[in-house]
């Protein structure tokens, strides 16, 4: 009797076991499946022009799978991976050249060909790199690069003798260009190109610069006070350049801010009746150490007031002071040393100026002071250039 439960426990157990295996999952000693692929059809040829394609993939359901292209012009467009059975799309760009080309999809591990034939008449696209090169003065050379299909021919032609191609004047396809550029004489920069079939490589070179000779005179300018305009000469090699700027506002280049050669700069500046000033004209030419100053110092006057402080009764009353100038340098003053223009000026209505304005040399300020109605003094200042007189008066 204990026997016959044995067994029949042992045939349950057997029958779980053998249940587990039917949901779907495999028994971790099951075999793992062999995937296989194959793919339809096994090649395809294009025109060309291009188009697109498609490859039906087979394959167990459980079989994963990628696509692979090998070359640039094969684009997979859908399909790039899957599992199980499948399709590929792909696209294949325009042959530019008259040679057929070969190309390979490969999913799976598993290849189909694509062969593409050649244009009837190449498409000809070309590209150039630099561009562009800049030399200093002297001779040198350089290089740059053609890239075009391999049925394309092209031609390299200067447009100047001082640029020669030395090699790669000509030839099929991607290529280089070699090119020599002579020395510039000349005291101007220069432009050149060499032209590749429908590219332009630009040459620039710098001119010569360093065999120009300047000289400017004067260089010191010691105008008076009044307004007025001078001049210096400006002596260079025939076609060398030069510049002009002034450093106060003062100062003004009415003629002569630029030039190339020998020329006349003109200078322009204003009255100066206060202290005596400076300012510089810079010429500058386009030289490694470039330029000369021209040094401005103009005259001016220097003042003084006999009283600096005036005291005025509260009825008002009129009083006076005196101006002393002087200008510097002393032999812009004149033979009468009047030469120097001043005027009084009141900040206040009850202070008028009863001497006429304005006035040169030494001389007296005569002024009215209108009576004070209020009881408590005020101040008031008549101003001379940078001389200040202050008058006090007193209230009732």
């Amino acid at each position: 009797m204990g026997t016959r439960l044995l067994n029949g426990g042992a045939l349950v157990a057997a029958m779980f076991v053998a249940g587990a295996g039917c949901d779907g999952h495999r028994s971790p000693n099951e075999p793992t499946p062999v995937c296989s692929f194959a793919v339809s059809p096994a090649n395809q040829v294009f025109g060309g022009d291009g188009g697109a394609a498609s490859v039906t993939v087979a394959a167990p359901a459980a079989c994963a799978w990628s696509a692979t292209a090998s070359a640039g012009w094969v684009t997979i467009t859908a399909g790039g991976t899957g599992t199980g059975p499948g399709t590929v799309a792909y696209s294949v760009a325009a042959n530019p050249s008259m040679e057929s080309r070969n190309g390979t999809l490969t999913i799976g591990g598993q290849s189909h060909a694509v062969t593409q034939q050649g244009r009837a008449v190449a498409v000809c696209t070309y590209a150039i790199s630099p561009g562009s090169a800049q030399f200093g003065k002297d001779a040198g050379t350089g290089t740059f690069a053609v890239s075009a299909p391999g049925d394309c021919a092209w031609a390299a032609t200067p447009s100047a003798p001082w640029v020669v191609v030395t090699s790669g004047n000509q030839g099929s396809g991607n290529g280089s260009v070699s090119y020599t550029v002579a020395r510039n004489l000349d005291l101007a920069d220069r432009t050149a190109t060499i032209t590749a079939a429908d590219r332009v490589f630009t040459v620039r070179q710098s001119g010569d610069l360093g065999r120009c000779d300047y000289a400017v005179a004067p260089v010191e300018l010691t105008p008076c006070m009044p307004k007025g305009s001078l001049t210096a000469s400006m002596t260079s090699t025939s076609n060398c350049p030069w510049s002009v700027t002034e450093n106060a506002s003062w100062l003004a280049v009415s003629s002569g801010p630029s030039g190339k050669g020998s020329g006349v700069i003109t200078i322009t500046f204003t009255d100066n009746y206060d202290a005596p000033r400076e300012g510089t004209i810079m010429v500058r030419w386009p030289t490694p150490t470039a330029g000369q100053n021209i040094h401005v110092a103009q005259a001016g006057c220097l003042y003084a007031v006999s009283r600096s402080a005036i005291s005025v009764a509260a009825g008002g009353g009129t009083a006076s002071f005196d101006v002393i100038q002087q200008s510097v340098p002393y032999t812009c003053g004149g033979p009468l040393q009047d030469r120097c223009l001043w005027t009084a000026k009141s900040d206040v209505p009850w202070i008028v100026i009863t001497s006429s304005m304005p006035r040169s040399g030494d001389d007296p300020v005569s002024f009215a002071v209108a009576a004070n109605a209020g009881a408590a003094s005020r101040v008031g200042h008549i101003t001379v250039r940078n001389k200040v007189v202050t008058v006090t008066q007193a209230g009732q």
